[in-house]
């Protein structure tokens, strides 16, 4: 049965580095990575200044590629973690970064009323390789296999992240596309442009 094409971007959002991946599932299941990398924020920058840079940078992407939907990371805070003496980062204040990151997601999907969907990392593994307690390398290897054709080589660890959230959010439209239609019923349907 042909379908249409799904356009999805996938974000593993951060503050000082954000990867970004544009993905597309055609009507015979084939992905096929359009577009990826990292947008990156000088620490020196103050942070209003960064968080701007950040959505310019994601909402050139949405007007260039007019995506179907948003996938990026679902943040939690355990707070069963005991703390350790030892100096290190403080996790509290990276999550505080991170979701404002998350914030931009928000607000971008809704000023272009695209359906956002925050994924574990064990539904993105699943995605990825069938197996939701993959282990990192085995995601990475999966990624590789889809990117090996792509101009797009992975030069960091966020763009492979975010790569695997795009793959997993268009399988996700897919799946879902009736209950997503039906709870943005708001949505208007997207045009196409630009985008074979």
């Amino acid at each position: 049965m042909n379908q249409e094409s799904i356009i999805g971007i996938g974000i593993d959002q951060g503050i000082a580095n954000c990867g970004f991946s544009i993905v597309k599932l055609d009507s015979d299941e084939k992905i096929e990575v359009l577009h990826s990398g990292t947008f990156v924020t000088k620490s020196t920058y103050p942070l209003p200044q960064r968080i701007l840079i950040l959505k310019n940078s994601i909402q050139k992407l949405i007007e260039e590629f007019d995506p179907d939907i948003i996938g990026c990371e679902k943040l939690f805070f355990n707070p069963q973690q005991k703390s350790t003496k030892k100096q290190g980062r403080n996790k509290s204040a990276s999550m505080l970064y991170t979701n404002m990151a998350t914030g931009v997601l928000f607000l971008l999907a809704g000023k272009y009323e695209l359906p956002i969907k925050e994924f574990v990392p064990g539904t993105v593994k699943k995605a990825l390789t069938g197996n939701g307690r993959s282990d990192k390398e085995k995601v990475e290897e999966a990624v590789m296999k889809i990117v090996s054709d792509s101009a797009f080589p992975l030069t960091t660890s966020h763009q492979s992240d975010s790569i695997a959230i795009g793959i997993t959010v268009v399988k996700y439209f897919r799946a879902n596309k009736e209950e997503i239609k039906k709870e943005h019923k708001h949505i208007k349907p997207r045009k196409k442009k630009g985008v074979k």
